[in-house]
């Protein structure tokens, strides 16, 4: 069967015509089983490759999925936490009772110790470690005879002992809490609290010159609270003087040193009214004093006549 050159072409579209050896089929084929093996090394590698990001960077590519996470939820916290604006607040503790006056202080010290009672225990111990000198007391003192003066009423003469009932009434608050604080302050200067007498003397002195210059009342009843003060310094001059008299150095050494005690405490008996009779007798008692108060009564009544004031403001 012929076929025409017009059908052939048909058939042979695409082919190239004429004689062509076999070295370039070989090499076709050739080429084509190196394309095939390079082919299937390639997704070798590639699959090798893709195995190998799997095994070393999954865990990478987690851990760096978890820090974005992280980051943006530290983000959103710190912005949550932000204050819109800064607010007051109260100082601290210890910057507080820097600021606190002493009367602030006072009422809260009081205030817990009431709440708790075994915080008084802790308090009282660690004021009975301190101690307090006779200049501190005896400023302490004059505060609170400076307010009872300032009690008077203006349209009487405290100097004259013709304050009223109402003028006691007044004073009566500032009257307690000066002559409770006498008695507080005299008991801590005595012995066993302190161990030199002399100074125990001291201060018993110029408590004793506060006391007896106190404003007196009219009404006789109304000066009790000053009278039973003074009974309460009548005993404890006789406990400072039974120290002096258990002391035998102070007894032989300072007879004139005890001499002149004897004499204030005759000027404050009388400005008592009597009421220090029982140290004075007690001083004289010792035999040390015994001889030289006989020389000194001249002197004792000569300063009687001029006894000091007691503090006024």
């Amino acid at each position: 069967m012929t076929f025409g050159s017009n059908q052939m072409s048909g058939y042979s579209a695409g082919f190239s015509w004429g004689f062509k050896s076999e070295v370039p089929v070989k090499s076709q084929q050739h080429g084509e089983q190196i394309a095939l093996e390079g082919s299937q090394s390639s997704a070798t590698v590639r699959e090798r490759a893709k195995r190998r990001f799997t095994a070393e960077e999954e865990n990478e590519s987690e851990i760096g999925q978890h820090v974005g996470v992280v980051r943006k939820h530290m983000v959103m916290k710190r912005k949550y936490n932000l204050p819109a604006s800064i607010q007051g607040q109260p100082l601290p503790i210890n910057r507080g009772l820097e600021l606190l006056s002493k009367e602030q202080l006072q009422d809260v010290l009081l205030e817990v110790m009431k709440m708790h009672p075994q915080v008084q225990q802790t308090v009282s111990g660690k004021i009975m470690s301190c101690n307090f000198s006779i200049e501190k007391c005896t400023e302490l003192l004059k505060g609170k005879l400076e307010a009872l003066y300032g009690s008077i009423p203006y349209s009487r003469s405290y100097e004259m002992d013709r304050l009223n009932d109402y003028a006691f009434v007044r004073m009566k608050p500032y009257i307690l809490e000066f002559l409770n604080c006498l008695i507080d302050c005299i008991l801590d200067q005595i012995p066993p609290r302190v161990e030199n007498v002399h100074n125990s003397l001291k201060f018993l002195d110029t408590c004793t010159d506060m006391v007896t210059h106190l404003p007196r009342f009219q009404l006789a009843s109304n000066n009790y609270y000053y009278d039973k003060c003074l009974e309460q310094l009548s005993y404890v001059w006789c406990t400072v003087i039974e120290h002096i008299a258990r002391n035998t150095i102070i007894s032989l050494n300072d007879e004139a040193l005890l001499c002149s005690w004897v004499q204030k405490l005759q000027v404050y008996n009388d400005l008592a009214n009597g009421m220090l009779v029982r140290p004075l007798q007690l001083f004289k008692s010792l035999r040390s004093v015994e001889d030289g108060v006989s020389s000194s009564t001249a002197n004792s009544e000569a300063l009687s006549n001029d006894a000091t004031v007691a503090y006024k403001p």
